[in-house]
C-alpha cells in the first residue's frame, strides 16, 4: 500500500470517527446507555482512538494532531449546553490525555512497525 493510500484510509477512519464522537457527546444525555465508569474514560477513549489512525501513518503529525483534537474536543464542550449537556473542564482534559495517548501510541507504531505495516512512501 502507497503512503498516500494509507493516508487517505486514515484520514476516512479519523472523519468517520469525528462524526460518532460528535453524535455521542452532542445527543440529549436522557438518550444514552447508563454508565457504570467514568465518562472521563470514554472521552479519553474516544479522542485516543481519533488521533491514532493519523499518525500511525504520518508520525511526525503527533503535534499537529494533538492539537487539533483537542480544539474538537472543546469546542464540543462549548456546544453541549446548547443541546441540554454540561460543560465539563475535565471532560476536555480527558480528550486532549486521550489525543496525546492515541497520538503517541500511533506515533510509536508509525516509527518502529511502519515498513512491515506496508506503510511505503509512494
Amino acid at each position: 500500500m502507497t503512503h498516500r493510500m494509507a493516508l487517505l484510509i486514515a484520514l476516512g477512519v479519523s472523519a468517520f470517527l469525528t462524526l460518532v464522537i460528535a453524535v455521542v457527546t452532542l445527543a440529549p444525555v436522557s438518550g444514552l446507555p447508563g454508565m457504570q465508569v467514568s465518562d472521563k474514560i470514554y472521552h479519553a477513549l474516544a479522542f485516543g482512538s481519533l488521533a491514532f489512525p493519523v499518525t500511525v501513518v504520518r508520525p511526525r503529525w503527533w503535534a499537529a494532531t494533538i492539537l487539533v483534537i483537542a480544539v474538537y474536543g472543546g469546542l464540543i464542550e462549548v456546544i453541549q449546553p446548547f443541546v441540554g449537556r454540561s460543560m465539563e473542564l475535565n471532560d476536555w482534559f480527558a480528550d486532549i490525555i486521550g489525543a496525546a495517548i492515541g497520538a503517541g501510541a500511533g506515533a510509536v507504531v508509525g516509527l518502529l512497525m511502519g515498513s512491515r505495516l506496508g506503510l511505503r512512501r509512494a
